[in-house]
């Protein structure tokens, strides 16, 4: 083996040790770096839209020249108005709602409404005779929660989300950095990685499609959906609209359940109140517009129209991409939205290249522009 052979190697073997003390050393913030270098990937479109809107001939040279700081900036300011100062409100506001709880009045009501639950199964013993059992205990359970327990129970999820505004600080920071020297970074990327350009173009191409394809959904999602329940919440009048409007807008995230953590609370106090129009009033904004018009129709003519726009693309399934989000949330908390799915999304595109290869058939092919 030649000197140069030696040196080669030695010089792989001294990156990846420090590689690995490097990233020892970041640790604590490996969890901020991730979700900013994927939300970065997302919005690189954006990116390169603002920057060609920066460079026009219109604006002056300093503007033309500091194109690239500019997007990054803009970007990151739309992120910070965008999830942080609702999440500021939405915790402030938290503490002042629960500084004017009535403890005994949300007794009352509760147990109000699980006694019209179990007479209405009256005429069915078996789940008559549960439910009684469960408002029996329930109630006993129900009487002994103090407001200092209720209390500390609040603080504890305001405290959670207190962390979460930290950790969006943090993200936005390297956020910010990402935008900035993105270019930079993924050229040298490109130069260390031992694979053709082509490849590395193709599992770019392929983790930008799908993280872009689920954050632009998601975020669109909770906008229309926040907002729609906000309005509805307008015209039935007797709660903080914009509140829960903010509230149901986090909500519409978490795959499944969604904005039902907000609106069926809403509809229990209006059956109890005996308000059956606001009820069925509810029930079909919430289904027919916020669960079917929104979702399914509204946010799939928002994505074609980006996809036009940007170009991007994806060839991942729609249901390995929900199971991907699931896997996420569970794994990263809040944040794996959308690093599940680029995790997910690179090792396909990984695996389907080294099939081609293996298989000498060729990577899969660049569609024509």
């Amino acid at each position: 083996m030649s000197k140069e052979d030696d040196d080669v190697r030695f010089l792989a073997y001294l990156t990846v040790f420090l590689l690995a003390a490097s990233l020892y050393i970041f640790s604590s913030y490996l969890h901020y770096i991730l979700v900013a270098a994927v939300l970065s990937l997302c919005t690189s479109h954006g990116l390169t839209a603002l920057n060609i809107f920066f460079k026009r001939p219109s604006f002056a040279l300093f503007i033309r020249n500091k194109s690239t700081f500019l997007s990054s900036t803009v970007l990151t300011l739309f992120f910070l108005c965008l999830l942080f100062a609702p999440l500021v409100y939405f915790i402030s506001e938290t503490y002042t709602q629960m500084a004017a709880v009535d403890l005994d009045n949300v007794k009352n009501v509760t147990m109000q409404m699980v006694d019209e639950v179990v007479s209405y199964t009256d005429r069915i013993p078996i789940v008559h005779n549960f439910l009684n059992t469960l408002k029996t205990e329930g109630f006993s359970v129900l009487k002994g929660v103090s407001m200092e327990t209720v209390y500390k129970t609040v603080n504890g999820v305001a405290t959670g989300a207190g962390g979460i505004v930290v950790q969006i600080g943090w993200i936005l920071i390297f956020y910010f950095l990402f935008n900035l020297y993105g270019k930079q970074i993924l050229v040298f990327t490109a130069r260390v990685m031992p694979t053709s350009f082509a490849h590395e173009k193709y599992l770019y191409r392929e983790c930008t499609g799908t993280v872009a394809v689920v954050f632009y959904g998601t975020l669109f999602n909770m906008l229309a959906q926040g907002l729609a329940f906000g309005i509805l919440m307008v015209f039935i009048g007797g709660y903080n609209s914009f509140y829960l409007g903010v509230l149901a807008g986090f909500c519409s995230v978490i795959p499944i359940i969604g904005a039902a953590l907000v609106y069926i609370p809403v509809i229990a106090l209006e059956l109890v109140a005996g308000n059956y129009i606001n009820v069925v009033a509810i029930l079909i904004v919430v289904w027919g517009v916020m669960g079917f018009f929104i979702d399914n129709i509204l946010r799939i003519i928002f994505i074609s129209y980006l996809k036009r726009i940007f170009g991007f693309e994806y060839t991942m399934n729609e249901i390995l991409i929900l199971l991907s989000i699931l896997a996420g949330i569970a794994s990263f908390g809040f944040w794996g939205i959308i690093i599940g799915p680029s995790v997910i999304a690179l090792s396909l595109a990984a695996a389907n290249l080294y099939s081609s290869q293996s298989n000498h058939t060729g990577f899969p092919k660049e569609k024509s522009d």
